[in-house]
Order: C-alpha cells, then sequence, then structure tokens
C-alpha cells in the first residue's frame, strides 16, 4: 500500500495543493513552518479514506487520491461531486467498490497525533463507535471477525504501547530480531510482571443486575448498594460480553489472587470525587503471561482483545513492569519509561501488530519527545522494526516533523517540503538536494531554508562585525568597535582571518546581506540560491 499521489482543494488552509509522494518509499516526512498545513495534510488524507470506507455522506473538500496496491492502480476522486473510483484506469461503481474493498482498499490505516489536540483523532471515532458496538455484545464469532476486519482505521493512543509491550512478550518465539532492537535501544531485557484493575465500566446498570445477595429496590427507591454486591459485580466483571469480556475473564483465570476493592476517582477535575467498584488482577510472571497468552493465536489477536476491553470502559490502569540492562529487579513500570521510550514502543507496537497488513501510518509529529540520538536513528529503526515486524513493501509510513535531525540520513525523494507564498499559495514539493550528507547544519539552511544556524546574538555581532569591515574608512569610534567585536568573536572561533586573503574577502562580500533577521527561505528560493551560486563559480573559474 503506498499513496503516489493525492489532491486536496478547500480543506481548511490547503486549496488547490497537489502533493506527489514517489511511492517507492516506505517513509515521507513532510516538513514546513508553522501554520504551513502539514498536520491538515495528513488529516485530509485521513478524511478521504474515513469517507471512501464509511460510504456515507459527501465531503465538503474536493479530493484526489492515488495509490498502489497488491500492483493495482487505484484514483478515487469526487471532481464532479459524486466519488468514483478507477482501478488501473477501470471505472467501479461504487457499490462494486465496497464489495471488492478488500482488493483494492487498505486494510489498516493509523492515525497518531503527539499533542493533546483531538482533530486528527475525531477522523476515527465513526469506525471505533460501529466496532465497539459489536464486540460489546453477545454475537456470533463471525460477527466479530468482521468487525475487526471492517475495523480499518484505527487511532493510536499511549495505552496501545503497553499492550503492544505486552503482546511482544506474550509469544517469545515470534520476537526474533525485534527483541535484539528492544534490548539494544530502551534496554528492556524482559517481562516482569503485570497488574489489570479493572473498573465498574460506564455502561453497567446496577438496576439490571441480578444479585444473589440483596433486591436492589426497597418500597419503590433505589439503595446504595452493599460491600458484598460490589465485590460479586466486581467478580462478575459487571456481565461483560463479547471479546472484551473473554479477555477480562480469560485474565482473571490465571491472575494471582485477584482482589475485590473500591477505588474514589475523578475522572475530570471539575466532578466530584466518586466511589467506584474495582477488580485487581496481578499477572506474577512470565509463566503467567504465556498462560494467559496461549488462548490466542497470535500476539495480534491478544493485542486486539486488551484493546476491545480497554475500548469496552473497562480498565482504570493497566500496569507492566519489565527488566533492564543493570536492573532485574522489575521495579521498573511502563509508566517509569520516558515520554519518548513510551511514544517509541506505541509506534514499534503498532508496526509490529500490523503484520502481514497492507496498512497505512499517518503519525503527526511522532519523534517529538525522542532525544537527539534517536531522533537521527528514529527513520532507521522504523525501517528495521518495519522489515522484522510488517513486511515494509506493503506499508507506507507518511509522517510530519519538524526536526532537522529526523530528516537527516534521508534521500530528497523521502522528503516533501509544505510552503507557503507571499500570496498565501502552498506548493508541496521535493528538496533540491539530498538532506544525507549536509550535516544538522545544513539540513536546516539547504532543506529548512534558515539563513543561519547560529544563535541570534552572536549573529548579529557578525552582522555588524561585517557591516563595518565592508566600509574603506572608519572613524576612530567605530574602529574600536570593530576591534572590540572582532576579540568577542575570536573568542567565539568567529573571524575571517585565514592564510587566503582572497578567500576572506569573499565571504565578506557574501554577507553583504544581515542574516540575523532573515526568514527562512522558500523552496523556490534555495533553488535560486543554488543556482546563483554555481553561476558565481563557474564564472570565477571561466575568468581564471
Amino acid at each position: 500500500m503506498r499513496i503516489d499521489r493525492v489532491y486536496i482543494d478547500g480543506f481548511r488552509n490547503l486549496q488547490d495543493v497537489e502533493a506527489d509522494f514517489d511511492e517507492g518509499c516506505l517513509t515521507t516526512v513532510i516538513i514546513g513552518q508553522n501554520g504551513a498545513g502539514k498536520s491538515n495534510l495528513l488529516e485530509a488524507i485521513a478524511d478521504i479514506f474515513r469517507h471512501v470506507d464509511l460510504n456515507e455522506g459527501r465531503l465538503r473538500f474536493t479530493f484526489e487520491i492515488e495509490y498502489v496496491i497488491d500492483g493495482r492502480r487505484v484514483r478515487i476522486d469526487n471532481r464532479e461531486g459524486a466519488t468514483v473510483v478507477l482501478v488501473d484506469g477501470q471505472r467501479l461503481r461504487m457499490t462494486e467498490f465496497q464489495r471488492q474493498k478488500s482488493l483494492y482498499f487498505p486494510d489498516l490505516i493509523f492515525g497518531y497525533y503527539s499533542g493533546s489536540g483531538r482533530r486528527l483523532e475525531k477522523l476515527f471515532d465513526r469506525h471505533q463507535e460501529r466496532y465497539y458496538n459489536v464486540i460489546n455484545k453477545d454475537n456470533t464469532e463471525a460477527a466479530y471477525v468482521d468487525a475487526i476486519s471492517n475495523r480499518r482505521l484505527f487511532y493510536c493512543r499511549p495505552i496501545h504501547g503497553v499492550f503492544a509491550l505486552l503482546a511482544h512478550f506474550s509469544k517469545p518465539q515470534i520476537r526474533g530480531k525485534a527483541a535484539q532492537l528492544i534490548d539494544e535501544k530502551l534496554g528492556i531485557t524482559g517481562f516482569h510482571s503485570a497488574l489489570a484493575l479493572f473498573k465498574e465500566p460506564s455502561w453497567f446498570s446496577p438496576s439490571r443486575w441480578k444479585s444473589e445477595s440483596a433486591s436492589k429496590y426497597e418500597n419503590g427507591t433505589r439503595r446504595r448498594r452493599s460491600r458484598d454486591e460490589l465485590r460479586e459485580q466486581a467478580l462478575g466483571l459487571w456481565g461483560a460480553r463479547g471479546p472484551a469480556g473473554e479477555c477480562a475473564r480469560r485474565l482473571l483465570g490465571h491472575a494471582f489472587h485477584p482482589i475485590t476493592t473500591t477505588g474514589r476517582v475523578v475522572d475530570d477535575y471539575r466532578d466530584k470525587p466518586k466511589e467506584e467498584a474495582q477488580l485487581a488482577c496481578f499477572v506474577r510472571d512470565q509463566k503467567s503471561l504465556h498462560e494467559f497468552a496461549s488462548l490466542y493465536e497470535s500476539d495480534q489477536d491478544l493485542f486486539a482483545a486488551l484493546e476491545a476491553a480497554d475500548i469496552s470502559d473497562m480498565f482504570r490502569q493497566f500496569l507492566v513492569w519489565v527488566t533492564r540492562r543493570n536492573d532485574q529487579t522489575g521495579d521498573i513500570s511502563f509508566s517509569d519509561l520516558s515520554d519518548g521510550e513510551r511514544q517509541l514502543l506505541m509506534v514499534l507496537g503498532l508496526i509490529r501488530v500490523s503484520r502481514g497488513k497492507r496498512a497505512l501510518f499517518l503519525l503527526d509529529e511522532p519523534d517529538t519527545h525522542l532525544n537527539p540520538a534517536w531522533q537521527l536513528d528514529y527513520l532507521e529503526l522504523i525501517k528495521d522494526w518495519t522489515e522484522v515486524a510488517a513486511e515494509s513493501d506493503r506499508c507506507q509510513i507518511v509522517m510530519t516533523s519538524h526536526n532537522p535531525l529526523t530528516i537527516a540520513s534521508l534521500e530528497a525523494r523521502e522528503v516533501r517540503i509544505l510552503s507557503v507564498s507571499e500570496e498565501n499559495a502552498i506548493t508541496v514539493s521535493e528538496p533540491f538536494v539530498d538532506p544525507k550528507g549536509l550535516g544538522f547544519s545544513g539540513v536546516l539552511t539547504d532543506i529548512f531554508g534558515h539563513a543561519s544556524t547560529l544563535d541570534k546574538p552572536t549573529q548579529l555581532k557578525i552582522d555588524r562585525r561585517n557591516e563595518l569591515a565592508r566600509q574603506k574608512t572608519l572613524s576612530t569610534e567605530l574602529e574600536r568597535e570593530l576591534q572590540k567585536i572582532n576579540s568577542e568573536l575570536r573568542d567565539l572561533g568567529f573571524l575571517y582571518d585565514e592564510g587566503d586573503k582572497l578567500f576572506g574577502k569573499f565571504l565578506r562580500e557574501l554577507d553583504n546581506v544581515a542574516l540575523a533577521d532573515v526568514p527562512p527561505l522558500t523552496p523556490e528560493e534555495l533553488r535560486e540560491r543554488d543556482e546563483e551560486a554555481r553561476r558565481a563559480v563557474e564564472k570565477l573559474l571561466g575568468k581564471k
């Protein structure tokens, strides 16, 4: 599954915008200034697939998307109003396309945003709602299987990192190189224990619970439930049904001395504390985890079961403890890991559970919390993990980033720059040069378009020094100022003192423009600068 091209007109600030991706690349990173529309582009793509999959209503913007899937080229557009589908140039009626969707549509489309907003997440709500309405009821096994396969849009949340890590350790026979990557990058060597804290779900109705300990009403008035009733309901998992109830019962059956309890919780600071019934199920070691996981055919099935229980509002908390290199005590929980480690595990875990699927990942700034070393290796790690876990030729990862280190090892065809002209026209273009080999400073200047990589006070000093150095004569006061600036810059390591005086003169002439307040250059301006520099060099060499 690889997107080749997408056209958007009328989605927020995206007016008459076309993005041409290289479908031969596993990853495409979209960069650009704040407000250029990077997140909007990801959301528009998600909205297109949501609309086509649900086949409900009409989108309020014009689109055209073209992608390759299993060797077939699919184009979908609504330029004429109604949605039109072409497969290898042959037009399909929408009813026919819906019947054959398994051939022409991605199996999974993942969305993730590292921030706190819900704009992207809301596009996935309808799919989660449809899935929840099936799995939360008594249905046939075939209905549950259909519900999972029809949930083609999946939004990634932090709890999925916990489930992915648990699924990873639950099936040691398929860990392979994945375990090596987790060990080397995160220092996590194994599973120690886990605690599932179930809570009374929001859908539970005490009045419908058939209690053996007491009636619910006295004189027609509902009374407060006794602790015996709360315990009974908790051990009965509040009558949960479907895959969520099955997962909860299987976990309860392999837990060490499950405990019923009550807790006072506040879900929102505006709410008053409330008391809720809870059930604590402790998985005490690797053996217990394997026994629980053996009830599921694959780590993917286990992940789906845990996630079903989560969206059915059954977990108050799910804690997983791990052993780490130089610390085998198991005193480290998933929540003790850094934001960057948890973020990385979540994305890598979801790539793992998409194994065998034709998947599209739409990731909005997934590298936000990573340290510089991981930012530099992030996409290489994604590639390694995808090749191990998810069959890279069947996946595509489209992500946004503000980080120059993230793209520092990429080729130009793996990067797209969103830029806004003075007329507010938005263009999506490939860099004129490969980021790979430029180094951090080169990526900032030649890809992100920054005029300088220095801090502003230092750059102001250099700009002022160059301004004074260009003058043929200086007053005594200005001469003293120049000497002072030169002394300060010499201490910082910035001065045009070198053996080649001609080169020094060239550098001074090159700095005719003060750089401290120059706005970032657009991709077109970067190309013009590159061409101008090339012509200048050719002219100098020709003259010599």
